[in-house]
């Protein structure tokens, strides 16, 4: 199985970072996925970039591989708490490792925004006022391997537009079955996922956060995700996977200063949000 998560391989990278990806992932190799200090998500544009570690966890199989949504932490089941505890574990030692010089997100169960959960893949988000973290645990294996990453908000207060992903996974490169995690300010009342088959998905929205899980692998590269207001009139439609090259759309606060992307003739603008 393949992901937007996936690293890519050695022989792609620059001898430096492929040096140092040997070390992080013989650390990892001692329960100590090291943390991705780039940007999960290049705002309202790129995909995750988690960088991945195994840790030495044993299986447990008490559910169904089935595909569960939760919207917060009030609703997990037995696996998606496991997997909230194991990340939160991850985040918690390496906020106190004097090696990382990465940014500090320190969150706790309370912040648990969306968890989402395909088969034995789970994606979780926390949400909180310093910023956001991202995780991704499978328990597929004999050994349990996860990936996180931290970001200090660069613009808490506003959006790129009605939507922001911030968490993006699939089961091929390409589309297939996804989840997809993130904000919506709150003039979205309704968020769906097309496709491009002529199935869609609709999201769970709550507290400003979003949580899309897919039943079906059909999901395609073409893929959209498309908002409505209350009226149920479309407000926003945008591509689900971002296309390599495509220059960040821009966004401006109220005062015109650039928030998201570069200044530009086609700026457009910022949306409010809060929790």
């Amino acid at each position: 199985m393949s992901d937007l998560m996936n690293l890519p391989t050695e022989r792609d990278l620059p001898p430096a970072r492929a040096d140092r990806m040997r070390r992080d992932l013989l650390r990892a190799a001692h329960g100590r996925p090291r943390r991705s200090y780039r940007r999960l998500v290049a705002v309202a544009a790129a995909a995750v970039t988690l960088v991945a570690g195994a840790a030495l966890v044993h299986r447990v199989r008490d559910e169904p591989a089935t595909q569960v949504l939760a919207m917060g932490p009030g609703e997990l089941t037995t696996s998606l708490r496991r997997a909230a505890d194991q990340c939160l574990d991850w985040l918690a030692r390496h906020d106190g490792d004097p090696l990382d010089t990465g940014p500090q997100v320190p969150a706790t169960m309370a912040d648990l925004a969306v968890s989402a959960r395909q088969g034995h893949r789970t994606g979780i988000l926390f949400l909180n006022p310093t910023g956001y973290v991202a995780c991704d645990y499978d328990d597929g294996g004999n050994e349990t391997t996860g990936s996180f990453g931290a970001e200090v908000w660069p613009q808490r207060d506003w959006l790129p537009g009605p939507v922001q992903r911030l968490s993006l996974s699939s089961s091929d490169a390409d589309g297939g079955a996804v989840s997809v995690l993130g904000r919506v300010s709150a003039r979205v009342h309704r968020l769906v996922l097309e496709h491009g088959t002529g199935r869609t998905t609709e999201a769970r929205l709550r507290n400003g956060a979003f949580g899309i899980v897919t039943r079906t692998a059909d999901v395609r590269a073409d893929a959209e995700l498309v908002s409505y207001d209350a009226e149920n009139q479309e407000i926003d439609r945008r591509p689900l996977f971002p296309a390599p090259g495509r220059p960040e759309p821009c966004f401006t606060g109220p005062a015109g200063t650039v928030l998201y992307g570069s200044a530009g003739p086609d700026c457009r603008p910022a949306e409010p949000w809060g929790r």
